[in-house]
């Protein structure tokens, strides 16, 4: 892996293939390996970079917040840095709704937006774990005590894995991808548990994505849901979209939150299709 400095951190990257830039970003809680298939499908054709975020991967671990803006901040700079024009942005999750920030603040610099499972406030308080979402905005001190609590435990391989069975749908279940070892170790490292936990607290300060209103001059969107995703919901994904308006929108049926990873062939011919032809 490569290294981006910034300020004190290291972000490590992956970059592979030459032309027209795609930047892949990934869902909190894991790191750049959930787009290495996908990445394999298309690096003949594009100049791909994977982002290990701040607290995620092999990138560094704060212990203090990470908040949006310093995720998006460090977003800008790398762009920059690597001198990116015209630049396509996939997103999962997180990845997604920096996406959209970054484009909100530099919509002449990206060609087109692809975002698997958007992550807003109100598609994670309506998945699985949108609990820890009331608590942390009725609650907060009782939140972040909670979350520095647990925080400081690291996961072995058995959590791991059950944390990320619930991240697939059926088609990744039956395959048992949560047993993918790259995967894995996204949860067993020193350090991202409370990263993990750090992005949770700071979920309320998604909801801009709800009610955001996009200009008409607004890169074009493509969204990609997993259907059988438990930790956004996709029913509140088909509202996000009336919002979002995006010109193309699949729903995957018995993918999950990382259905990048079980479909990674269809995944990656929607992203070209939608490329070549915007």
């Amino acid at each position: 892996m490569q290294t981006f400095n910034f300020k004190n951190f290291e972000i490590k990257y992956v970059q592979e293939g030459e032309g027209q830039p795609i930047v892949f970003i990934h869902n909190g809680g894991t790191s750049h390996v959930i787009w290495e298939e996908i990445i394999d499908l298309l690096s003949n054709d594009y100049a791909c970079y994977s982002i290990d975020l701040l607290g995620y991967g092999n990138s560094s671990k704060p212990k203090s917040e990470m908040p949006k803006e310093l995720h998006l901040e460090i977003l800008e700079a790398f762009i920059q840095h690597h001198h990116l024009e015209d630049v396509i942005l996939v997103g999962n999750c997180m990845g997604s709704a920096l996406s959209l920030a970054y484009a909100q603040k530099n919509t002449k610099n990206v060609r087109s937006l692809i975002l698997f499972n958007p992550l807003t406030y109100h598609t994670f308080e309506k998945g699985y774990l949108g609990t820890l979402l009331k608590l942390r905005k009725t609650a907060p001190s009782v939140s972040k005590l909670f979350y520095k609590g647990i925080g400081q435990f690291k996961l072995n391989n058995m959590l791991s894995e059950q944390s990320l069975r619930m991240q697939f749908g059926p088609i990744g279940r039956s395959q048992h991808l949560e047993k993918t070892e790259d995967l894995c170790a996204c949860f067993t490292r020193d350090g991202q548990l409370n990263s993990l936990l750090l992005t949770l607290d700071d979920l309320v300060n998604y909801d801009e994505f709800d009610k955001t209103k996009l200009p008409s001059n607004f890169p074009p969107i493509c969204t990609i849901w997993g259907e059988n995703n438990l930790i956004l919901s996709s029913k509140a994904g088909r509202k996000l979209n009336k919002t979002l308006q995006p010109q193309r929108e699949e729903w995957l049926i018995g993918g999950g939150h990382l259905v990048m990873m079980e479909l990674p062939a269809v995944s990656a011919n929607i992203i070209r299709e939608f490329i070549e032809n915007k």
